[in-house]
């Protein structure tokens, strides 16, 4: 007799049934406790491991260019990440540069009473913008602000570094993962198709449709910050701002972040232009950047990335907002990921019920 022949005939008696019933049972719960440890332990890694997904499905056809050129898997992926990490590193450096340099030209500004004079010209020229603050603020000067400024920043200057510290930590594991995804993607796609429960044509579907969503999600986002950062550099190279290609490039980087992200350079670039007293150039920036440069963003991005996800611009619109607000940057692509996936998912189940009930 068979080995599944005994289990049936074993499991024929009712002793035996509940038995292998609570052994079932107990197996779930412990692989289910299991399973909640494990995601608990990557929860602190998920901007690295996303970001790795990320660049590993983005930068996909180039490694396969390289891999047709390079024999040794490791060396094709050893090459890659080279590539990847030049990429990275270089535009990082440049900003970090130009945000240290700025922010000791600024704190100059305020130790030297520039700024004090800026605002009293700025004030000069608004007369009741000047009498409402001295009404709202009548024992605190510009410089006293500034002061309390400093002593707040340096006293969270140990959280900055920490923050740092720690951001530097993500980009190294995200480069580690990066690799191995690089070198074993095959196997891991593989790996990932064994532990959905669905049949091979379904979990290509699902896969390639998780695909197609993280590279429209990712090269859409992109595309429409590259657009704020080529708008945003014209408009202050108009202006005759001698950095017009750092401020372009920088609005492009902070431009990744939804809704938001143009005004952190635009705004203090309108307000620096004010206290150095050019208020025609003010003017102009702030007509521009409020209504081009931030709102490119709110009407590129749903249009270009929702045609291609096959979504109505306010689910885009909302999954992006939603994952930024509950993964943070790897919101970008988990928040759109997760609904195209659900989509996907109910669209299988409503298959399997049609092919059910025929």
């Amino acid at each position: 007799m068979s080995r599944n022949g005994a289990t049936v005939q074993a499991l024929a008696r009712p002793e035996a049934a509940e038995k292998w019933k609570l052994k079932t049972v107990a197996l779930f719960l412990l692989t289910l406790a299991v399973l909640v440890v494990c995601i608990l332990i990557l929860c602190p890694f998920v901007p690295a491991i996303t970001g790795a997904v990320v660049l590993a499905i983005i930068t996909h056809r180039p490694h396969l260019w390289l891999r047709a050129k390079i024999r040794s898997r490791a060396a094709a992926a050893g090459s890659a990440l080279l590539l990847v990490t030049i990429s990275i590193i270089a535009p990082v450096l440049l900003l970090v540069q130009y945000l240290v340099r700025n922010a000791i030209s600024g704190a100059r500004m305020l130790e030297d009473g520039r700024a004090q004079r800026g605002f009293d010209t700025l004030m000069d020229h608004f007369p009741s913008i000047g009498t409402a603050i001295e009404r709202s603020s009548e024992f605190i000067t510009l410089r006293d602000a500034a002061q309390k400024l400093a002593g707040f920043v340096t006293s969270q200057l140990g959280g900055m570094l920490s923050n740092s510290l720690a951001a530097v930590i993500q980009i190294v594991i995200m480069l580690f993962i990066l690799f191995f995804l690089y070198r074993d993607g095959e196997v891991a796609v593989a790996f990932l198709k064994n532990l959905l429960p669905l049949a091979a044509p379904e979990s290509d579907s699902l896969l390639q449709r998780m695909g197609d969503t993280i590279r429209a999600t990712v090269l859409g986002r992109l595309l429409v910050a590259v657009i704020q950062g080529v708008v945003a550099g014209a408009v202050f190279a108009l202006l005759g701002l001698h950095t017009a290609i750092i401020l372009g490039l920088l609005t492009a980087v902070v431009g990744l972040v939804p809704s938001f992200g143009a005004y952190f350079v635009w705004v203090p670039v309108a307000a620096w232009l004010a206290m150095t007293g050019h208020w025609l150039k003010m003017t102009i920036l702030l007509a521009v950047g409020s209504l081009i440069i931030s709102t490119l963003d709110n009407f590129l991005y749903p249009v270009l990335v929702g045609s291609q996800l096959r979504q109505h611009t306010v689910s885009v619109f909302l999954s992006l907002l939603g994952g930024v607000w509950l993964f943070g940057i790897a919101g970008l692509v988990l928040g759109p990921l997760a609904f195209s996936t659900a989509e996907a998912l109910l669209a299988i189940w409503k298959a399997k019920s049609s092919d059910t009930q025929t």
